[in-house]
């Protein structure tokens, strides 16, 4: 007799925000930021805070159009798509740390998001596979030009007792190319703020900040990525 799997979550991707892309002007595509969700130190997902909540979740996706698809007209000349992220947080830091700086781990050696063992996918894709910090169960399935899956946190312990913590993120769309510069393209900014309460309470759960599109990177992101000495990366020059 053969054996039954359990079925698995069909969850839509539930759009929160969609910001347009540009390459000199002209429209390439979509970056599509789903509506947020909330967890405790990456368990108990919900999409309603709870009390015991200590940080957001977020799918992002680029979708391109025809003008940007790498496959069809190929406008801004790319070989691939990539999710470049920088993160800002007046929460405690660890040695090395900065209060800004590219949003990978300390390990990696590539500075985009879409890479291992960060979550992402590309293409026709399943979501990641741990689901303990998502709100939905199993691999639902994902088609987008590329995606990245986020579910940042900040604990009581790393906050700065009187102050609020403040998380925020700009997510950036790159075109990356082989054989040129690779160019900065549309952004999207978001993050959110745990109220300190003071007491035995500590932090409130986290309230999102929602997403601002970008037309192009802020200063802030190119100073970042210059000065970044974590992670090696000048898309302004043949930087392979």
């Amino acid at each position: 007799m053969p054996t039954i799997s359990p079925p698995v979550s069909a969850a839509e991707l539930l759009v929160g925000k969609t910001c347009p892309v540009y390459y000199q002007q002209q429209p390439v595509g979509f970056l599509v930021f789903s509506r947020e969700w909330y967890h405790t130190s990456r368990s108990h997902p919900s999409y309603t805070a709870t009390d015991n909540s200590t940080g957001i979740g977020l799918e992002i996706h680029f979708f391109s159009n025809d003008r940007g698809d790498v496959d069809i007209l190929n406008l801004p000349d790319c070989n691939r798509y990539r999710m470049l992220q920088i993160r800002t947080s007046n929460a405690r830091m660890l040695p090395g740390e900065k209060t800004t700086q590219v949003d990978v781990p300390d390990s990696s050696i590539s500075p985009f998001y879409d890479s291992s063992p960060l979550e992402h996918g590309r293409g026709v894709h399943l979501a990641p596979p741990d689901d303990t910090d998502k709100p939905w169960t199993g691999r639902p399935t994902r088609a987008s030009t590329v995606a990245i899956y986020d579910t940042p946190y900040v604990s009581d312990a790393w906050g700065v007792w009187g102050d609020n913590i403040d998380v925020s993120f700009e997510t950036c769309v790159v075109c990356e190319r082989d054989q040129q510069y690779d160019e900065l393209l549309s952004c999207g900014n978001w993050g959110y703020r745990r109220t300190f309460m003071g007491g035995m309470t500590g932090w409130a759960e986290p309230e999102f900040q929602p997403v601002q599109c970008q037309a192009s990177a802020s200063e802030l992101y190119r100073q970042t990525l210059n000065a970044s000495n974590r992670i090696e990366y000048s898309y302004w020059i043949n930087w392979r």
